[in-house]
């Protein structure tokens, strides 16, 4: 079964790799693990931590951009008719926007017309936009962050709030208009990371239509290192799907295979795109439905993302 990843930090790799000399990146590397577990639309990350500059980001989501037109194999979707054509699709986002602290409107336009149609605020810091869920849990949105929220709405941009903090969040809900998601989170009732989304939160996305990527990485699946399993990250979508519906569910494995000291840190059973369909299995074997399956691992992630593209400039 075809599988959208809404999350993958694919630009960090690609820039690291660059660095060390490697060309052809995503076609060596990426590619025939995409291929393996039948991943056929992955959202590409740009991953910024909070200390990088305006330059910084344009440098990665540049080479990320270069390295996808180099690649016979994917096809960058920045249109609906994209959709038309045959191969991996990618959609370009970005995870934190820490380099953008003046001329708002004018830097997201460059985001845009670079490609990308996903982005977050913030990671897990404090910056000059918004605040993470490291940061003061009194501070949210600031002026400069209203105005990029709404000039991304304008553009009919996807406003991720995977990585912010409460306030943050509901700030961004005041504002938004249909256009919030999470890429990469999972349900705190089952594990309480701070990453993690409260049922408040989950019923206010579901509530403005939006969608959630349901998070592999171990930290947001259990506490226990045991539990760090399929099985449990199914059961977090079946607490979500019983909490809201079935259209809330889709998938954003944040993989971190290719990080230097995470190799082999991984929920059980998923270790790269490789093996993305272990997860279908698993959802299987807990009772959902051929159809809800397939609404959960491409069908929510597409039409979202199709939605906006009709507006695309």
């Amino acid at each position: 079964m075809h599988i959208f990843d809404l999350h993958a930090d694919i630009g960090y790799d690609v820039l690291q790799k660059r660095k060390q000399g490697l060309q052809n990146i995503l076609k060596e590397y990426h590619v025939p693990l995409w291929k393996k577990g039948n991943v056929k639309m992955v959202g590409m990350a740009s991953y910024f931590e909070g200390t990088e500059t305006w330059e910084d980001m344009c440098e990665m989501i540049t080479i990320l951009k270069e390295e996808i037109a180099q690649c016979e194999d994917l096809v960058l979707v920045t249109k609906q008719e994209d959709f038309q054509k045959e191969g991996i699709y990618a959609i370009l986002t970005v995870e934190g926007m820490c380099g953008i602290q003046d001329h708002i409107a004018e830097k997201i336009d460059w985001l845009y017309s670079q490609g990308v149609r996903i982005a977050s605020l913030t990671w897990n810091e404090e910056n000059m936009l918004a605040t993470g869920c490291k940061g003061s849990p009194e501070r949210g949105l600031t002026p400069l962050g209203v105005q990029a929220v709404k000039r991304m709405q304008e553009l009919s941009m996807l406003i991720d709030v995977s990585h912010t903090n409460e306030k943050t969040f509901w700030d961004i809900m005041n504002y938004s208009k249909e256009n919030v998601i999470a890429t990469h989170s999972n349900a705190f009732a089952l594990c309480p990371h701070r990453r993690n989304l409260k049922d408040e939160q989950i019923q206010a996305i579901a509530m403005q239509k939006g969608i959630i990527g349901m998070v592999s990485a171990p930290y947001f699946v259990h506490a226990q290192k045991e539990y760090q399993n399929c099985k449990q990250l199914v059961a977090h979508m079946r607490y979500i799907k019983e909490l809201t519906s079935i259209s809330t569910l889709a998938i954003g494995f944040d993989f971190m295979h290719f990080f230097e000291g995470y190799e082999d840190i991984h929920t059980q059973g998923l270790k790269d795109p490789s093996t993305a369909q272990t997860l279908i299995e698993e959802m299987k074997k807990q009772g959902f439905t051929e159809d809800e399956i397939q609404k959960v691992a491409y069908e929510n992630a597409y039409q979202k993302v199709k939605a906006i593209l009709c507006n695309a400039l």
